[in-house]
Parts: C-alpha cells; structure tokens; sequence
C-alpha cells in the first residue's frame, strides 16, 4: 500500500503558493522529484528545448540592442546560478543580480525587492 510522505511544515519555496490554498500534500508530490540531485539540469533542458531558444542564443544576438537586466533567486532549485552569472559576458547584460532568499519565481516571491530593481533599471536606461 502506498503511503503519503509525511507531513512537516513547508519549505520556503512552498510557502507563497500555500497562501493561495494550494495543498502542502499536493506540493510535495510535485516538489520531491524536483528537489532531487541533478533535477535543475533535467528541469532547464525540458524547458529549454521546449520553450525556444535559450537566453544564451537569444543575447548573442546581434540584433539585440536593448540594455537587459538579470535577476535571480539564489534558492531557486532549477535555475543553475552558474549559468545565470555566466550571462554577464554577454554585451547586452548591464547586471546580473542574485537574490538572497528567493526562489524560483522573484517577481512573485519578493515584488518589494523586485520592483524597485527594474524601476531603477528602466530609470538608467531611459536617462541614457
């Protein structure tokens, strides 16, 4: 007989949908494979492949002449932070800026953080 896991409180990452009354139990059944080793890279090449081209692809672009902005959240579980900050030797990329104690969705997670970052941001550029 299948047992469910055993309940404890939710991770960091869970707790934003929780507000939106999604299931801690229902959570988990989706987060466990994911938090298992090597489940970023599975996770970022399923979404890559699937979604278009990968941000490298799209900054190499020498068509790209808008300023860009990168932000991420250091917890996210599916994001290699390696290949985020390796976004920066690209010339379009003016900042890559990680973000202590955010996961996966930072505009959703910390809008207080973000917000302010990308209003700067468009500030700089507009000023230009």
């Amino acid at each position: 007989m299948c047992r469910p896991p055993p309940r404890s409180s939710p991770p960091t990452e869970a707790r934003t949908p929780l507000r939106f009354g999604y299931d801690f139990f229902f959570l988990q059944v989706l987060l466990t494979p994911l938090l298992q080793p090597g489940s970023a890279d599975v996770v970022f090449d399923t979404l890559s492949y699937s979604a278009g081209p990968l941000p490298e692809q799209q900054l190499a672009d020498t068509r790209l002449e808008a300023p860009v902005l990168v932000l991420y959240g250091e917890q996210d579980p599916w994001t290699p932070p390696a290949r985020v900050r390796a976004l920066e030797r690209f010339a379009a990329v003016q900042r890559v800026v990680p973000l202590p104690g955010v996961g996966h969705c930072p505009h959703d997670e910390a809008p207080g953080t973000v917000n302010p970052l990308v209003l700067d941001f468009v500030r700089a550029c507009a000023a230009r």
